[in-house]
């Protein structure tokens, strides 16, 4: 199991961190490289994390098995559609499935993007069965938030919101 760190406590995750120098270590702590990775997304494609470069990047790891993955997943979604191209959004879902995910997002109206984490990508930012889990990653691939929990709207808007400006 690797060692992991939500580092930065949510009040002080407003001020987003320093683009990191280009030898900036992949890993999953703030101020790290994000490792990339491509996951299928359901409905097909996939989703590169390289591809989003130039964009602010939100992760969000949930099941739905969760209930506080499920009751924060509305909140990406808002966040994708107020943000429009702006900021890339991605719900990737435990490889640990229980249910049809398919048959449980047919009865929400999601915007954003959903994933199966079927190469062990919240392993590689540092999660393990503790869901949710939200990354977010500024414009050039570094993270600026990595932390285990629910978040609310408000939440995720200011983090993101401080990367956008004048963006």
């Amino acid at each position: 199991m690797s060692s992991y760190s939500a580092s930065v406590p949510l009040e002080e995750a407003d001020a987003p961190v320093e683009a990191a120098p280009p030898e900036a270590p992949v890993g999953n702590e703030v101020g790290d490289l994000g490792p990339d990775f491509t996951v299928p997304l359901y409905g097909g494609g996939d989703f590169t994390l390289s591809d989003t470069r130039g964009t602010v990047t939100v992760i969000n790891f949930w099941a739905t098995w969760c209930g506080p993955c499920v009751a924060e997943l509305p909140y990406f979604d808002q966040l994708f559609r107020d943000y429009g191209g702006s900021v890339a959004v991605v719900a990737v879902h435990s490889s640990l499935v229980t249910e049809d995910v398919d048959a449980y997002l047919a009865n929400y109206g999601y915007a954003i993007p959903f994933a199966l984490d079927s190469c062990g990508v919240l392993a590689a930012y540092g999660g393990s069965t503790m869901l949710p889990q939200t990354v977010i990653l500024d414009q050039d691939g570094v993270i600026v938030y990595n932390a285990v929990g629910s978040v609310t709207y408000e939440q995720l808007e200011s983090l993101v919101g401080a990367l956008t400006e004048g963006a």
